[in-house]
Order: C-alpha cells, then sequence, then structure tokens
C-alpha cells in the first residue's frame, strides 16, 4: 500500500514537471532530490556487520548475460573481500569471462528495519593461499573447532579457488536506527 501510494506520488510529481514545462530528466533528478537518502552506516559499523557471520550474495554475469546470484560466506578484510568456492563452479567461469560482480549483505531486523552493504567491483580469481583463506572463512562461520569438523575438513581440502573482490562502489543502509 505505502509502496503503491509512493509510486503514484512520484508519478504525480513527474508528470506535474512535465506539464510545467520541465523535461523528464530533470523532473526525475527533482524527485530522486525530493526523497530523503536512507541512513548510511559509518566505516566501523559497515565493519563490525560485515564481520558478522552473515550470508553474502554475489552476482555474476552468465556468458547469455543473463545474472547469476548465489549465496555465499565471505571473509572482509582491509577493505576488500574474500569467498571461496570450488575450482569448478559456474561463477568462477563467469568472472574469467567478466570479472565485475555485485555482492549484497543484508538483514531485516524487523519490518522496514534492514541493515545493508552492496558492493560492485571487480573480482580476481587466485589460486594461492586458498586453503589459509578458506580456513578463515570457515572460522567465522563455524568457529576454530567446527572448522576441523569431518565436514569441514572434506570442504576446505576440495579443490577451490578465491575470490577476491575489490570493491569500486559500496553503498550501504542502516534503518535500525
Amino acid at each position: 500500500m505505502v509502496r503503491r501510494l509512493f509510486r503514484r506520488t512520484a508519478v504525480l510529481f513527474t508528470f506535474t514537471m512535465l506539464l510545467s514545462g520541465v523535461s523528464a530528466v530533470q523532473a526525475e533528478q527533482k524527485s530522486a532530490v525530493a526523497r530523503p537518502a536512507p541512513p548510511a552506516m559509518s566505516k566501523e559499523d559497515m565493519n563490525a556487520f560485515l564481520a558478522r557471520p552473515i550470508i553474502a550474495r554475489i552476482a555474476t554475469v552468465r556468458a547469455n548475460g543473463s545474472p547469476q546470484i548465489v549465496p555465499m560466506w565471505f571473509f572482509y578484510e582491509d577493505g576488500v573481500m574474500y569467498m571461496s568456492t570450488r575450482t569448478y563452479a559456474a561463477k568462477v567461469k563467469h568472472l574469467q569471462k567478466n570479472p565485475r560482480a555485485a555482492v549484497v549483505v543484508d538483514e531485516m531486523v524487523a519490518p522496514m528495519k534492514n541493515k545493508v552493504v552492496t558492493i560492485e567491483g571487480t573480482v580476481e580469481v587466485l589460486t594461492t593461499g586458498v586453503k589459509e583463506t578458506t580456513t578463515k572463512i570457515y572460522h567465522k562461520y563455524v568457529g576454530v573447532e567446527g572448522s576441523t569438523s569431518p565436514q569441514a575438513q572434506q570442504s576446505i581440502n576440495t579443490p577451490r579457488v578465491i575470490l577476491k573482490i575489490t570493491p569500486k562502489k559500496i553503498e550501504t543502509m542502516d534503518t535500525t536506527r
């Protein structure tokens, strides 16, 4: 209901601007300016949020141009995101052809109370330091003890690569305050 009302208001605003002789582009710009930006996270809050064991979703581009979105575990350090995946995963093939990706890490605390970090950037597929980085990721999600379980060790020791995502753009939102 609120979303529909918001869209109707935006359409009416744009229509009114057009009738008053303002171009569609100018109307869109004024409409965008009229909406307050959602509150962003501080760098410290973002780093603390990304340090939590929350699932990220990475979007890559398939050969046919359509997106593939996959949930993954990750580790964020010094402004770079790392993900570990099997060497034969489709996303690896996608990234070798087109190294651009987008990642979202989000959490809904309550209705209309969200924390979101979106990252757009380029991805390097790394073949060195794989076991160490994968182990760091497992420590984050299942703890040191959990990462020694037979299932975790089997996964850690499966042929893998590391996706190193260097952000070109980071956007955050925190409506929980």
